[in-house]
């Protein structure tokens, strides 16, 4: 009968709340110079993670294909982009780029591009990123969409949502750990129990559950508005209140909307 193997002994660093008061005075942030930073104390904070949903078509890839080619072409940085939902083009990367005076070709050099095909596919993109490339940003397009459309109807929700809480924890580790920057953008459906009169982001929910709500820092709903501006609402924080802010997309990405 072999000996069950003894547990090591883990290692646990003690710090006080004003250690890591002093630590967060340090931290970086990577803006989307839009009224969007607003929202979220600034910009996206190193090691932190920002879920951007709504429906389709409202501008979530966009917030990603500008966020890329900011990190990309002006910091010259590297970036994985998961392309869950494979509609990476570079071509809308070019022309971000060549609207805001960088480089295209040397920006989508910088951009390292995997569109898994499967949700086994998507579980190993973060385990396997090259050991050579060092990312700043990384972007999961489409979050939930591999994992919704290959474990359908309600007997495969508990493997699904197990392997998306897996997924997530992934995610959180290899932003944390390394102190870069999270963005995954999400679809959304409509919310059986909700009433027509309560706010639009109340009758379309994020896909996932809870199973995302709990692992994603800041989580902001995008919807249209009037004359093709969108309105980024932070739904869900543990330390901003919510608060909405418009913006625009044009050829340079996304940009704040000139007052008429």
């Amino acid at each position: 009968m072999s000996k069950k193997k003894k547990k090591e002994k883990v290692e646990i660093n003690w710090k006080t709340a004003y250690d890591l008061w002093q630590e967060r005075k340090n931290i970086k942030r990577l803006e989307t110079k839009t009224p969007i930073d607003e929202l979220i104390g600034g910009g996206i904070e190193e090691g932190e993670v920002v879920e951007f949903y709504g429906e389709f078509g409202v501008g979530k890839s966009q917030i990603s294909f500008t966020l890329a080619t900011r990190v990309a072409g002006e910091l010259g940085e590297d970036v994985v982009f998961i392309d869950c939902e494979s509609t990476f083009k570079p071509e809308r990367i070019i022309e971000i780029a060549k609207a805001r005076g960088l480089d295209p070709e040397k920006t989508l050099q910088k951009i390292h591009l995997i569109q898994p095909i499967s949700a086994d596919e998507q579980m190993e993109a973060i385990d396997q990123i090259p050991k050579n490339i060092k990312p700043k940003l990384i972007v999961v397009d489409g979050v939930t969409t591999l994992f919704r459309a290959e474990y359908i109807g309600r007997e495969n929700l508990a493997e699904r949502q197990g392997l998306l809480r897996q997924f997530l924890k992934k995610l959180l580790t290899y932003v944390r750990t390394n102190k870069i920057y999270g963005v995954v953008t999400n679809q959304v459906y409509g919310n059986p129990e909700s009433s027509p009169f309560l706010p639009l982001e109340l009758r379309e929910l994020a896909v996932g559950g809870h199973s995302l709500y709990h692992a994603i820092d800041n989580r902001i709903f995008i919807r249209k508005a009037q004359h093709g501006t969108r309105i980024a609402r932070l739904v869900d924080s543990s330390r901003y209140p919510p608060a909405e802010r418009p913006f625009v997309i044009t050829e340079k990405g996304i940009e704040s909307k000139q007052e008429e």
